[in-house]
């Protein structure tokens, strides 16, 4: 079953283009609202079961966000939910965190780069 996932990645060492900051988190929905898994998950009678592991189906073009979708799949799986519905809104509201860790952390990135720069005078 291909899911659209809200969701984007932490994962460390690709670089992405760095939008502007007041658009960032919008640009980041947006390519993770792209994305299209087959999460490997079933829920039956309220039993959850990861029966596969989760594969990117169509990326957003950025590994970061599509290793944070299925991250978030394997972490809502892990948390039992009782239903799809459940379900996809943890994996949703574990998305927005995410996306506001991943600014946070670019954010972060780059005072370092301007202090590092500066200092470098």
């Amino acid at each position: 079953m291909l899911t659209t996932l809200a969701l984007m990645a932490a994962v460390q060492g690709e670089a992405m283009p760095e939008p502007a900051p007041d658009n960032e988190i919008t640009v980041m929905t947006e390519r993770l609202r792209s994305i299209r898994i087959s999460p490997g998950v079933t829920i039956r009678k309220g039993v959850v079961a990861q029966t596969s592991a989760c594969k990117i189906k169509r990326s957003s073009g950025h590994a970061q966000i599509d290793a944070l979708a299925c991250g978030a799949v394997t972490l809502c799986a892990a948390k039992l939910q009782p239903t799809r519905k459940a379900f996809n809104a943890c994996v949703e509201e574990t998305a927005v965190e995410a996306i506001y860790d991943l600014k946070d952390q670019r954010a972060a990135a780059r005072a370092a780069q301007i202090e590092a720069e500066e200092a470098g005078r």
